[in-house]
């Protein structure tokens, strides 16, 4: 079977160097064939649900007063 891409080389023989290849990277191709599209903005706005949430699950920041006291301080 014959297979050009395939060679027998002898062992003690030094290898050759490969040739370096000039093709674009794929980012440099999509740009000069027109097919790399910018990104549309998109506006963040902040959900002040989220903020809220977060609040109620972070809780009070006086909430470990409360263990303080004792039973017996009632007055």
């Amino acid at each position: 079977m014959y297979n050009p891409s395939l060679r027998q080389i002898p062992r003690r023989q030094t290898a050759e160097v490969l040739p370096t290849q000039q093709e674009p990277s794929i980012l440099v191709w999509l740009e000069s064939t027109g097919r790399l599209k910018p990104r549309d903005p998109v506006e963040v706005i902040p959900d002040e649900a989220d903020s809220e949430e977060l609040s109620d699950l972070m809780g009070d920041g006086d909430a470990d007063d409360d263990y303080d006291m004792g039973v017996d301080d009632e007055d």
